[in-house]
């Protein structure tokens, strides 16, 4: 579908194709069937991070296929893909976000056909008439939109933070940023130049880069000598844990992580309610010293799986992979191996450096303290911006988005604006987490823009007509798109009570407080839910008065139903009676999908 301005208004213009913009849409028309509706993205494909355009070889996810998924149709990986702890291969996530778009129908017309691809949208504005106008661009073509209702789903996965790299215009060799690995074909038999590739540089310090790494060091096509740079004044290397679930019955530590009990062992949750258990845990010298055995438990069977000092065979500069931060304050980047022979292909096979990227040369890289890495690709596994470039900054300003720091005169605006709110919401966060305040010295990272400014990660304070999806951190995306999805909509449709913009705006100020403080290293943009997530979406849900994803209440009242509700994992399929269920209650009319 490329559809214009002229064939009227659209009911919903949807930006992004990855997992919250499909949930999105689908969510949508299973409401309103005979809705105008339109999804833009700049890729060829759906599924954003996990478009067939994105993937290169061992390429995995970290989430398990249980909790993998939309609700009303199964993640089910082919018979002859390969698993590793019920962790799949991007490629099968690939494969069932580009069927599900073909097999799910709406009043005659597939969810793919309301896709526009190759759409890079340009310019989001809303008029004067109160219809927003959305111009994007399409293989040179102009395209040009109006409609009544904006989601934005465009994640945290789509604006590459490329670092700057003198030298770059004499640099004979390739280089590539982690989003365009699968366009560029490196490590696949369609390589170009592949006799020119022997020396791969990665750069970055996190889960990509890792498993990066590994690909290059275990391609069959063509032996590789590769070499893998960290920053020094990053946040160092990540966290690599096992896969292996440390109790019984679980799949995966993913499918643990989706349970209530490791959000209630979150070190300060701000979406559970207070209880005297939850306060002896958080702030007794019991409690503290309780979580302390936890955490540290967990990091040191990473230490003692690298066996950094010890391993047989390790190349110089492999202990240089040691963890310096804290995985309970998320100091350092996590991650899980898809291999148990991770690290002694890392120890063995790839050249760890510590520093930065000084300058680029015809075919090499120097580091900061002169050291020479020889270099043919130059993959930069560092990350991504949280911008929204189709916005104007003062209309971003408006709605809540990160406003960069070079706009100085809108900064100052935004500061002075939530000045008050931020400075109490700080005192309130210390004083029901006290123990928190003892990461307040760490080095939070670079911090490029202001915080997000939406209620509940979504809704915009001042603007009815628009939400945004995927911009909280969460270890599945698929719980938080189908919830944000409901969200967004009862908020569009008009069906959500919402609180006054003062009580929206004082929550947004605790919210971001408490990411900023609970999360260090990384919480400044105020969108951190990395063991909160579950309790998250349960209070999004019990907002909407939908429960069908829980065991009934009063079966939680007995201590088996409660036992249960708090261990056992969301899996995907536990949220397949949620849009029936507000379609009861919301008395919308659509009906369901053929």
């Amino acid at each position: 579908m490329t559809g214009n301005v002229e064939s009227g208004v659209l009911d919903l213009l949807i930006i992004g194709a990855g997992v919250y913009g499909i949930c999105a849409a689908s969510t949508y028309l299973a409401l309103h069937p005979e809705s105008k509706l339109i999804v833009l993205d700049e890729d060829e494909d759906v599924g954003g991070v996990w478009s067939r355009s994105r993937h290169y070889p061992l390429f995995w996810s970290q989430s398990g296929v249980r909790v993998s998924g939309f609700p009303d149709v199964p993640f089910r990986p082919p018979a002859d893909a390969e698993r590793f702890y019920d962790l799949p291969e991007a490629r099968s996530l690939g494969q069932y976000l580009h069927d599900y778009v073909d097999m799910k129908v709406y009043d005659g017309q597939s969810l793919r056909e309301r896709f526009a691809f190759r759409a890079t949208v340009k310019d989001v504005r809303k008029a004067e008439d109160g219809l927003w106008r959305v111009t994007a661009e399409q293989d040179s073509t102009e395209l040009r939109y109006m409609a009544t209702k904006v989601i934005v789903a465009t994640g945290l996965t789509s604006l590459p933070n490329m670092p700057n790299l003198p030298g770059r215009e004499t640099f004979q060799g390739l280089v590539v940023h982690q989003k365009d690995i699968g366009r560029s074909r490196i490590l696949t038999p369609e390589e170009p130049d592949i006799e020119k590739h022997e020396h791969v540089t990665i750069y970055g310090g996190g889960k990509s880069a890792a498993d990066l790494a590994y690909a290059a060091a275990t391609d069959t096509l063509r032996h590789r000598k590769v070499t893998w740079v960290i920053r020094s004044s990053g946040s160092g290397p990540l966290s690599v844990s096992h896969p292996k679930p440390p109790v019984p019955g679980y799949r995966n530590v993913t499918e643990l992580a989706c349970t209530r009990a490791i959000a209630a062992l979150s070190s300060a949750n701000p979406y559970l309610p207070e209880s005297s258990w939850r306060e002896w845990l958080w702030n007794s010298a019991v409690g503290e010293w309780l979580l302390n055995k936890i955490w540290t438990s967990t990091e040191t069977k990473v230490v003692s799986a690298a066996d950094f000092v010890g391993r047989e065979g390790k190349l110089p500069g492999f202990e240089g992979l040691q963890p310096t931060g804290s995985a309970r304050w998320l100091t350092s980047p996590i991650g899980l191996l898809q291999r148990d022979d991770w690290w002694d292909v890392i120890a063995r096979k790839v050249q760890v450096c510590r520093g930065e990227i000084a300058r680029l040369e015809p075919d090499h890289l120097v580091l900061n303290d002169g050291r020479v890495v020889s270099t043919d690709v130059l993959i930069c596994a560092t990350g991504w911006k949280q911008e929204f470039p189709f916005f104007s900054a003062k209309e971003a300003a408006r709605l809540g988005l990160p406003i960069p720091l070079n706009e100085t005169k809108l900064v100052d605006d935004e500061r002075q604006l939530w000045r008050a709110e931020d400075s109490e919401a700080e005192k309130r966060v210390l004083a029901r987490w006290p123990y928190l305040a003892q990461v307040l010295k760490v080095k939070a990272n670079e911090v490029r823009a202001t915080p997000y400014r939406l209620y509940r990660y979504t809704i915009p304070l001042h603007d009815h007509s628009i939400a945004f999806l995927g911009t909280a951190a969460v270890p599945n995306a698929y719980h938080t798109a189908v919830v944000q999805s409901l969200l967004a909509i009862a908020h569009l449709d008009g069906n959500l009570k919402l609180p006054t913009e003062a009580e929206m705006a004082d929550d947004i100020a605790f919210v971001n407080a408490w990411s900023r403080i609970r999360y260090p290293l990384i919480g400044h943009p105020g969108n951190v839910l990395n063991f909160e997530m579950l309790s998250f979406t349960d209070i999004v849900l019990d907002q909407l008065g939908l429960s069908s994803h829980r065991l009934p209440a009063e079966t939680r009242k007995r201590w088996t139903g409660w036992w249960q509700d708090l261990t056992q994992p969301s899996l995907a399929a536990d949220y397949a009676g949620l849009i029936d269920e507000y379609r009861k209650k919301y008395h919308q009319s659509g009906t369901r999908a053929s």
